[in-house]
């Protein structure tokens, strides 16, 4: 995928994504970060057909960009809405969330953490390689993306 370059030092200029719902599209991983600076990253997501962003609760806030499928935003473990392409959801640091795929084809989403939640240049292929990784400490964001 030539197309997937991910910075990993801090940014110094413009980063340019044209067409991101194309460019999205492109990766079948499930989590690959494009950019990351020092207060915020960019990610983009594949979640497959019956898949789930999986339950969590981040130190960051979280903004969600729902470009292709049809998915559901569960808030707090209760509260269900549906989301479709072109809808923005916005999950504030310390909110318990998940995202599923509820639809015929993957979900793809774009999203911006901030500040970073991830290394620099992860690559997920599934959401249990994600978690693994996570668990195991391996998928810190770089020092100089920690918010100051």
């Amino acid at each position: 995928m030539s197309r997937f370059h991910p910075n990993t030092e801090p940014p110094k200029g413009f980063a340019f994504f044209k067409n991101v719902q194309e460019l999205a599209s492109e990766s079948d991983k499930f989590r690959r970060v494009l950019w990351t600076g020092t207060h915020s990253q960019f990610v983009i997501m594949t979640v497959p057909v019956g898949g789930e962003i999986g339950e969590e609760t981040h130190t960051v806030d979280q903004h969600l960009m729902f470009l292709s499928g049809k998915g559901q935003a569960i808030e707090g473990g209760t509260k269900v809405h549906d989301v479709h392409p072109g809808d923005l959801v916005i999950v504030p640091a310390g909110t318990l969330h998940n995202f599923k795929n509820v639809g015929p084809t993957p979900l793809i989403v774009s999203t911006i953490y901030a500040p970073a939640e991830h290394k620099a240049d992860t690559v997920h292929d599934t959401l249990e390689q994600g978690e693994k990784l996570e668990d195991e400490g391996k998928d810190e964001p770089p020092s100089w993306a920690k918010e100051k």
